[in-house]
């Protein structure tokens, strides 16, 4: 799976949880400044991400998230790691 599908189903899920219009979201969003998410939030999104990719969420790298390009990296990690 390449960066840019999962960003794009990344995308979709952060719209999703946030109640966003998905052309609001780029890979150097702030979640949390730009699109006002959340510790709550934050958490949806990394257990969503997990479910969705099937990998075990690092909350302690989870919560130094910022952007949804670093959430792409992480998962896109996990996956080649798996």
């Amino acid at each position: 799976m390449t960066e840019d599908e999962i960003f794009h189903q990344l995308r979709g899920l952060c719209a999703e949880i946030l109640a966003v219009d998905p052309a609001l979201i780029t890979p150097d969003t702030d979640l949390r400044e730009e699109l006002e998410a959340d510790s709550l939030d934050m958490a949806e999104l990394a257990v969503a991400s997990g479910d969705r990719f099937d990998l075990l969420v690092d909350f302690d790298l989870a919560r130094h998230v910022r952007t949804l390009g670093d959430v792409t990296t992480l998962v896109r990690a996990g996956v080649r790691a798996g």
